[in-house]
């Protein structure tokens, strides 16, 4: 392990011990689990209202899942109930109606080959109607207080931002968690991470709400400054796509893949990574302005001229800056702390790559 690598490390440890000590509120599947000390009548309740939580606020699930559980104790009450009954008893979770399919097929599934009993191995409780990895994850901790990670988009994304995997689904980062966080952290990074992820380093990050001891540590916090430092030194401005000014100079692309792809640009093949990437670009002969160059960027019916117009045809222009000054090269050098994509550069300099790729 390089002393780079060991730094992030210590640092994402730090930033989890940090979150650990400011947590104040618990989770509802948490909240759920701690009300049950008999271990199957528990496992049941945290099954059920994970599976009830996914794209449903969390006041939501513990509502609905109190008001469930007056009805729906044991496999059986789900097979008995009526399916209509049952949607209008989780209504308004997420997906209520899909959630009441599940649940039914559940109870079929939970009495036919388990017993009537909750499993407690992941690749049988994976094999349950809307049970993923993540929710099976959280029965086998909280329910039966084995060792397990939960990972969801919010983990996934935060552990990549900290730089401390490097994956693209959360089904990887649970693969290469298992490899390399401590054990002590297993059972807490979901309840440490969900609640931050979705008040403070969510996809578009509030970083202003974050604790000050936690953005000085963080590595994705440093980028962002890092750009914006590159922005106010050569006089950026951020533009609209529909009042790009008519003059000579310098901009910056802000280029969002939403998917990860294999493009060929040149004689080249490469595999593209989901997230954001900053193209460096300039407008200075005679004819051409800043407006004309960049309006040709955006143009879908352009021709394939230029390696970043192959990423342009999967990419969407997210944000547009442009500054006066001659400085295509300069800035290019500035934000070499970023991931140079190679075979970006521009034809008439000696610059490595005009195009930097951040995580998002």
């Amino acid at each position: 392990m390089s002393a780079r690598e060991k730094s992030l490390e210590e640092r994402f440890h730090t930033f989890l011990d940090i979150l650990s000590r400011k947590l104040k509120d618990t989770p509802a599947v948490e909240r759920i689990s701690r009300e049950d000390r008999e271990v199957e009548e528990r496992a049941f309740k945290v099954l059920l209202s994970t599976i009830l939580s996914a794209r449903t606020k969390d006041e939501i699930t513990l509502e609905i899942s109190k008001r469930l559980f007056k009805r729906i104790k044991t496999p059986q009450d789900l097979v008995d109930i009526d399916e209509k009954e049952l949607e209008r008893l989780i209504y308004p979770v997420g997906f209520y109606r899909t959630k009441a399919r599940y649940l039914k097929k559940l109870g079929e599934m939970l009495i036919e080959e388990f017993q009537g009993k909750v499993p407690r191995r992941l690749e049988d409780l994976i094999r349950l109607p809307g049970v993923g990895r993540k929710t099976g994850n959280l029965v086998i901790t909280l329910a039966y207080d084995d060792y397990g990670i939960c990972v969801d988009t919010h983990v996934h994304r935060i552990c990549n931002r900290w730089e401390y995997i490097d994956t693209e689904t959360p089904e990887e980062s649970e693969m290469e968690l298992r490899k390399k966080l401590p054990k002590r952290y297993w059972k807490i990074i979901n309840t440490l991470l969900v609640d931050y992820g979705k008040r403070v380093c969510s996809p578009v990050p509030r970083c202003h709400l974050c604790p000050e001891e936690i953005r000085e540590i963080c590595p994705y916090y440093h980028k962002l400054q890092g750009i914006e430092k590159v922005l106010e030194k050569y006089n950026f401005k951020k533009v609209s796509k529909n009042n790009i000014p008519e003059e000579k100079g310098t901009y910056i692309l802000k280029i969002k893949l939403k998917e990860p792809r294999i493009i060929t640009y040149g004689k080249n093949r490469k595999r593209f990574k989901r997230g954001y990437y900053f193209y460096v670009g300039s407008a200075m002969g005679k004819s051409n302005n800043l407006r004309r160059r960049i309006e040709r960027h955006l143009r879908e019916d352009k021709k394939l001229h230029w390696h970043i117009d192959y990423l342009l045809q999967y990419g969407t222009v997210k944000e547009v800056y442009v500054s006066r000054e001659a400085v295509e090269c300069e800035v290019a050098r500035d934000l070499s702390f970023l991931k140079s994509i190679e075979g970006f550069g521009s034809s008439d300099c000696s610059c490595k790559s005009h195009l930097f790729f951040m995580k998002s």
